[in-house]
């Protein structure tokens, strides 16, 4: 798909929603939901989200940093990573990390894409486990299941990654072969890594799932589902700019199966992200204040 496509679909979906809510619910009746929550607890949340933002600067600085590289920069290359990634649509703003190493630090893009793949299955990867204890609180059978399968699923493709290769397309085989020695072998750093993976999610999902709760008449664990599976719809390769449209109907068709009416759930739904893009343009300025890697400056 051409990255000119890519921005009309992105940009229609955009106005579809806009023009969509306004002709039915009314932006007004939207904003006014805000008056409602307070401001303590609002900068409690924002608090909660800006932690996220932190530990996930402190992971990319676990997994690429070495003894020359201060951690002030990698809270910077993070913030603004992930304000692209929220921003931009079609996970076009995951380019942006690779292009920032590279700045910054002069880093070999390849390697920094290998690493952000890696970093990017350990999210999925957590968030689906989290779902998956979300679950077993709704559904303890298939919560259960869930939560089992994803567990044993790492050391599965320990075990037998290998044999599993061998039944990929010779044309993958090769490529993977290509780009074997990019892929970590410390286990150590991998461990460590997705605790830290684990954490940010955790710590994310409480602020977002708060702040559902205070538009929503919602209680927590089925929050947290309808929370997640709006997170996940940005893996998807269609989606509007900052996420819109796909986000909200990640969250209704979550929300929807549970009782809430559709007006409500919709109302919820843009809050929330709302909020999420609120919190992640406010970390832009922050980074763009920080000081580049040329200053010698240490965390």
């Amino acid at each position: 798909m051409s990255k000119t496509l890519r921005w009309f679909i992105a940009t229609t979906l955009f106005l579809a929603l806009a023009i969509g809510v306004e002709l039915t619910i009314r932006w007004r009746s939207i904003l006014e939901d805000w008056q409602t929550l307070s401001i303590t607890n609002l900068l409690f949340l924002t608090l909660l989200t800006f932690i996220s933002y932190l530990l996930r600067a402190e992971r990319v600085f676990n997994y690429f940093a070495s003894e020359s590289h201060s951690r002030v920069s990698y809270i910077k290359i993070s913030f603004l990573h992930n304000a692209l990634n929220n921003f931009l649509p079609m996970r076009l703003g995951e380019a942006a990390f690779p292009l920032l190493m590279k700045r910054e630090f002069s880093e070999s893009m390849l390697t920094t894409s290998a690493g952000l793949l890696v970093i990017r299955l350990m999210d999925l990867h957590a968030l689906l486990l989290l779902a998956s204890f979300a679950l077993f609180s709704v559904t303890p059978l298939l919560g259960g299941i869930a939560c089992t399968a994803l567990i044993l699923l790492p050391l599965l493709m320990r075990a037998g990654g290998e044999s599993l290769i061998r039944l990929f397309p010779n044309k993958i085989k090769n490529l993977l072969n290509k780009v074997e020695h990019l892929w970590p072998k410390d286990y150590r750093l991998l461990g460590k890594t997705y605790l830290i993976t684990l954490l940010i999610w955790i710590v994310k999902l409480v602020a977002l799932i708060l702040i559902l709760m205070s538009f929503l008449n919602i209680d927590f664990f089925n929050g947290a589902l309808a929370v997640i599976l709006a997170d996940i719809s940005g893996v998807l390769p269609i989606h509007g700019l900052a996420g819109s449209g796909t986000y909200e109907a990640a969250m209704l068709a979550a929300l929807y199966p549970m009782g809430f009416e559709t007006i409500e759930a919709v109302k919820a739904a843009i809050n929330v992200h709302i909020y999420l893009l609120g919190a992640s343009l406010l970390s832009v300025p922050i980074a763009l204040l920080l000081p580049s890697p040329s200053r010698k400056t240490s965390f």
